[in-house]
């Protein structure tokens, strides 16, 4: 074309909206045809006139990038980044799934209501005889951040939260937690170290440690753990340990640590129900 331009004629500029505009969509995967079907498969026998015009950008699958290679087996809930025309994103939106819609706002109603459900989760009390059972506002707030979790992991239309305001929320609630226990029970430590002295205090050292390292070496050496986020999402549960809870976020950098913290967080709460009164009236 260019060199037969001259005797064609004169160049003329391309008329307004005649440019061609190119989109990225994030698209869920819900259509079962695509389920259970490896990345190389896709390429090879879907149709041209579907695939025409469309490149896959990067795959998540919950919240995280996996690596693209023709061995993937795609699973319902993926999130696929694929580039395109609009005309063509629109085929495979309509085809594949549905597309996440790009938004910066909060939906405030999924996330106050997964709150306001933890919180009445948190009340109900549950008497085994005379003793007490209850998750509290804790524990109740955890077992509907999971389940609120698990439905935003199959269905990211709702509970969207931008992810800077999210890191803000667990920076800011860790250090208001660690705060708010400091001012609470600092006063109440100090007096009671002047009152009974450091032995009290150094008892409360060996209850608090000695059952954590025992813990550990058994899952380490007798149950053999060897995903270091998995065992200490467990450890920090057993402990009740907010704090720890989020440092082992930080360093996992991803939520695989939060199965087994609920887990064993909701056992030592019950646990600690349980067999607080009984202590106490041994004692």
């Amino acid at each position: 074309v260019v060199e037969i331009a001259n005797s064609i004629g004169h160049e003329l500029q391309s008329s307004e909206g005649m440019e061609l505009i190119m989109e990225t969509t994030d698209v869920i995967l819900k259509n079962s045809k695509y389920i259970n079907r490896t990345l190389g498969d896709l390429k090879s026998n879907t149709p041209p006139y579907l695939k025409h015009g469309i490149y896959i950008l990067g795959i998540k699958r919950n919240g995280e990038p996996v690596e693209l290679t023709d061995d993937f087996v795609f699973h319902r809930g993926d999130v696929v980044t694929v580039y395109g025309t609009q005309s063509d994103l629109a085929r495979v939106v309509k085809e594949g799934g549905q597309a996440i819609p790009e938004s910066i706002k909060t939906d405030w109603i999924f996330h106050g209501a997964g709150l306001a459900i933890g919180l009445a989760i948190g009340l109900i009390v549950v008497h085994l005889g005379d003793i007490p059972l209850t998750l509290g506002a804790g524990g109740g707030a955890l077992l509907s951040g999971l389940v609120f979790g698990w439905i935003r992991s199959r269905d990211q239309i709702h509970g969207n939260m931008p992810l800077a305001a999210s890191q803000l929320l667990k920076d800011l609630g860790l250090a208001g937690f660690v705060a708010a226990v400091g001012l609470q029970s600092g006063l109440q430590a100090i007096q009671t170290v002047k009152e009974s002295g450091l032995s009290l205090f150094l008892i409360g050292v060996v209850v608090t440690l000695v059952p954590l390292i025992l813990s550990m070496l058994f899952g380490r050496y007798v149950l053999r753990y060897d995903n270091v986020a998995v065992f200490a999402g467990a450890l920090s549960g057993a402990r009740s340990a907010n704090p720890a809870f989020g440092a082992v976020l930080d360093k996992a950098g991803n939520s695989i640590p939060t199965v087994p913290f609920a887990i064993t967080y909701a056992l030592a709460n019950v646990f600690l129900t349980l067999l607080g009164p009984l202590i106490v009236g041994l004692v």
